[in-house]
C-alpha cells in the first residue's frame, strides 16, 4: 500500500493540500475498476510538525496528523503557500529545521518528495536539491537563485524531476506533477487515466508561454532606469547600443556593465525582452496581424520575429495567439 504524506501548513493554499490527495483519491478509483487488491491502493495523511490543526490561506481549517519521525512515507507533497513577503517567508524558512530533517529522513529512506510552487523553496532548504535540477515559480526565480545558488534552476520546464524529488512552478502545476508521480507508483496507464477524467492538459510542459520574460525587478540605479526608458519609448525603431550609450553620456562598456549589474542581463537582451513581452501582449488582443505586431515591436522581417518569439516562448506566434487568446462568447 503506497502511504503518502501531505504536508500543511499556515498559509498553505487549500486546494493544493487537498487537490493532491483528490488525484490519489481518483487514482484509488481506477485501480478498484481494475479489481486491485486494497494492499495496493493509495493511503494518505495530512500532516504537520506537531499534529496542529493549520489554517489554510483561504481561511480553511485543516485537521493534521503530527510528524513522526519513525512512520516511513513512499510519498510526500509539500503543497505551495501564500506569499506575503520576501521577509515574511525567509521567516517561515528559517523556522523548519524539524520539517527539513524530517524530509531529508523520508527522502533518504526512498520516499519521493514532490514540492510546488513556493513549496519548492522548502525542499530546497534541506539541500536535497542543491546540484540537482529544479524549478520553482517563475515570479520567485531571482529569490530563489540567490538562496540556493547550488541548485541547478531550470525555468522553462512546468515541472522537473531528479533522483525521487519532483519539483513544479506555478501553483496550478501541482495537477501535472500529481500525474507524473502516480505514474512512478501505479503505471502511466492509471496516470493518464486520471489525467483524462480531470481534463488535466499534459501539453503544458514548459512554463515560458505565461513567463513574462521582463520580470518586476526593482532597482536604484538612476542610469539604467534612463536607458529602459528610452528603450521602451524607442521599441519600434533600430536601436544600437552604442547610440544608447551616447545619449546618455556614457560609454558603451559602462551602460553593459551597470545593466548587467541592475538587471542581470545585458541591454540588447532587455531590449528583447521588452519586444517579445510587448508582443505577446498584442497576441492576446487579438486586433493587430502578425506582420503588424512584429512591425510594431521593431521587426520587419518576420522570419527573425518568428524565429526568436519561437526561441524565447516555445511557440510560434500564431500558435502563441491560438492557443492564449481568449474570445468573448456571443
Amino acid at each position: 500500500m503506497p502511504t503518502a504524506a501531505i504536508l500543511g501548513f499556515d498559509d498553505a493554499y487549500a486546494s493544493v493540500v487537498g487537490g493532491f490527495a483528490d488525484m490519489l483519491q481518483v487514482a484509488n478509483s481506477f485501480l478498484r475498476r481494475q479489481g486491485a487488491a486494497p494492499s495496493g491502493l493509495f493511503e494518505w495523511h495530512f500532516v504537520s510538525e506537531k499534529g496542529q490543526t493549520v489554517r489554510a490561506s483561504n481561511g480553511l481549517e485543516l485537521a493534521m496528523r503530527p510528524m513522526s519521525p519513525g512512520t516511513p512515507y513512499d510519498l510526500v507533497f509539500i503543497p505551495s503557500l501564500h506569499y506575503r513577503s520576501w521577509t515574511e517567508f525567509q521567516r517561515f524558512l528559517e523556522g523548519q529545521p524539524f520539517v527539513c530533517d524530517w524530509l531529508t529522513r523520508q527522502w533518504k529512506n526512498g520516499a519521493w518528495i514532490s514540492a510546488n510552487c513556493t513549496g519548492t523553496f522548502l525542499l530546497a532548504e534541506t539541500g536535497l536539491l542543491d546540484h540537482r535540477t529544479a524549478t520553482t515559480t517563475w515570479w520567485l526565480e531571482r529569490q530563489f537563485r540567490e538562496r540556493f545558488p547550488d541548485v541547478d534552476l531550470q525555468m522553462r520546464p512546468a515541472v522537473t524531476e531528479d533522483e525521487r524529488l519532483v519539483c513544479g512552478g506555478a501553483h496550478a502545476t501541482f495537477l501535472l506533477q500529481s500525474v507524473r508521480v502516480l505514474g512512478h507508483f501505479v503505471g502511466k496507464a492509471i496516470a493518464m487515466q486520471c489525467a483524462r477524467s480531470m481534463l488535466i492538459d499534459l501539453t503544458q510542459t514548459i512554463q515560458t508561454p505565461l513567463h513574462p520574460l521582463i520580470a518586476d525587478q526593482s532597482h536604484n540605479d538612476p542610469l539604467v532606469q534612463r536607458a529602459q526608458k528610452w528603450l521602451q519609448e524607442h521599441m519600434a525603431k533600430p536601436v544600437r547600443i552604442r547610440d544608447l550609450a551616447d545619449k546618455l553620456a556614457v560609454s558603451e562598456r559602462t551602460l553593459i556593465r551597470r545593466f548587467n549589474a541592475a538587471l542581470n542581463q545585458s541591454p540588447l537582451t532587455y531590449l528583447q525582452h521588452l519586444r517579445i513581452d510587448t508582443a505577446r501582449a498584442l497576441l492576446e488582443a487579438g486586433d493587430l496581424s502578425t506582420e503588424q505586431i512584429a512591425h510594431f515591436v521593431g521587426y520587419h522581417d518576420m522570419s527573425s520575429f518568428s524565429r526568436l518569439f519561437r526561441e524565447r516562448i516555445g511557440f510560434t506566434p500564431g500558435a502563441y495567439r491560438g492557443r492564449f487568446l481568449w474570445q468573448a462568447s456571443e
